[in-house]
């Protein structure tokens, strides 16, 4: 065979195995992925769209689950090297799909819609939250442990925080994440309503982080346990706390 007839066999069984490839069965995909952070069981469908009964993400002190998960590559995004993944996720109330795109060493997250229980939060977080949180995100990339840029926001409806003497109720909040530049990130909060006022900003510059915050009670006192938690990590001020705190991430976190 002549060199000119060379280049198309090649590309011809390229093209051939990369089309087996993908349509090989799901149930092969667990051997690809790392068990100790994702596992996944009940696998139907090929590599390239499938589904998955159950899956849960699991962090040092914390799982996730994920309940039914689905997926579906983008075949033209493997030949170009940056493959694209769409993914979607129910378990109960809890909703959550984006799209996922390897670009080089950074990791791209786009139309990011996620909707979940705030009571999740227990097991990352010191307090007892409630209500709902909605992730609305155009674009999320991060590379390695740092945080490229994240455009959208975050909103927290039917606040409340179970404290050791009962339920109180906060308000409903919004933060809008902005990127002006690689590695420097804003969140605006304001209050949309509710008893208790929440508005101030915070930023991250490359891995040095500010948050600045007020919190006042609207048209009425603190309640004493919301006011001596405040006081624990906030400066009282006229009306309220202001909550500052400045510092820089570990370079694990």
């Amino acid at each position: 065979m002549t060199p000119r007839f060379w280049l198309p066999a090649l590309v011809g069984i390229a093209l051939l195995l990369f089309i087996l490839g993908l349509n090989m069965p799901a149930r092969l995909l667990p051997y690809f992925l790392d068990s100790q952070t994702i596992q996944i069981s009940g696998v139907a469908g090929t590599l390239r769209a499938g589904t998955a009964s159950r899956a849960r993400l699991t962090f040092p002190g914390a799982n996730f689950h994920l309940g039914q998960l689905s997926w579906e590559i983008a075949p033209l995004s493997l030949l170009r090297l940056t493959p694209r993944v769409q993914v979607s996720s129910v378990w109960g109330d809890q909703r959550a799909s984006l799209a996922l795109q390897l670009d080089g060493d950074s990791l791209e997250l786009r139309a990011v819609d996620v909707n979940l229980n705030a009571a999740l939060l227990k097991q990352v977080l010191p307090v007892e939250l409630q209500g709902r949180l909605g992730l609305l995100f155009d674009e999320v990339t991060v590379r390695a442990n740092d945080l490229l840029r994240a455009d959208g926001r975050l909103v927290w409806q039917d606040a409340a925080w179970q404290s050791p003497g009962g339920r109180r109720v906060l308000g409903n909040y919004v933060a809008t994440f902005t990127s002006p530049a690689e590695k420097q990130t804003r969140a605006d909060i304001v209050t949309l309503s509710g008893p208790v006022q929440a508005t101030g900003a915070v930023t991250l510059n490359e891995r040095r982080y500010a948050i600045d915050l007020f919190i006042e009670s609207s048209g009425q006192e603190f309640d004493a346990e919301l006011a001596q938690a405040l006081s624990l990590i906030a400066s009282p001020e006229k009306n309220g706390y202001r909550l500052r705190l400045d510092g820089e991430l570990s370079p694990g976190s």
